[in-house]
């Protein structure tokens, strides 16, 4: 599935948001553009996730719901993790996730199909493509692991 995604550093929370949810997530094979995660919600539902990059704002993506007792096991023999809080809202019908980082780093995420032509006012500057500001990078330092 394609998946077209914009990111940018958070200026402030907005109201509209559902309540976190606490995302973890370890990689367990990185391959240049090509990667597999294993990505664990509340510590009561899980995915598995293929993802590879096309470019800086398009992904190809397959995700699959996975028995959270495999997904814990994968989590936990992982060598690269992260842990971050998500907050999820709608901006023009489009999919916005708030991610709060253990180190107080908050992104915006916002998934369209077509160009944005509007953004969200708590959008700051546009991180999208900047390896330091992905969740493989945060993976890879090791520093994301827990609050």
């Amino acid at each position: 599935m394609r998946e077209l995604e914009r990111k940018f550093k958070l200026k402030y929370l907005p109201t509209n948001t559902a309540e976190p949810v606490i995302i973890k997530q370890a990689y367990l094979l990185l391959q240049g553009p090509k990667h597999l995660r294993v990505r664990i919600i509340n510590d009561q539902i899980a995915f598995m996730t293929y993802k590879e990059i096309v470019s800086s704002i398009e992904k190809k993506e397959y995700e699959f719901a996975i028995p959270i007792g495999e997904a814990n096991e994968l989590y936990e023999n992982a060598e690269h993790k992260l842990v971050k809080k998500r907050y999820c809202s709608k901006f023009n019908d489009n999919q916005v996730d708030i991610d709060v980082y253990p180190n107080g780093l908050q992104v915006v995420e916002i998934e369209f199909e077509e160009e944005l032509g509007e953004l969200p006012d708590y959008c700051g500057d546009e991180i999208t493509g900047q390896k330091e500001y992905s969740n493989i990078g945060f993976a890879l330092s090791g520093k994301m692991k827990e609050f």
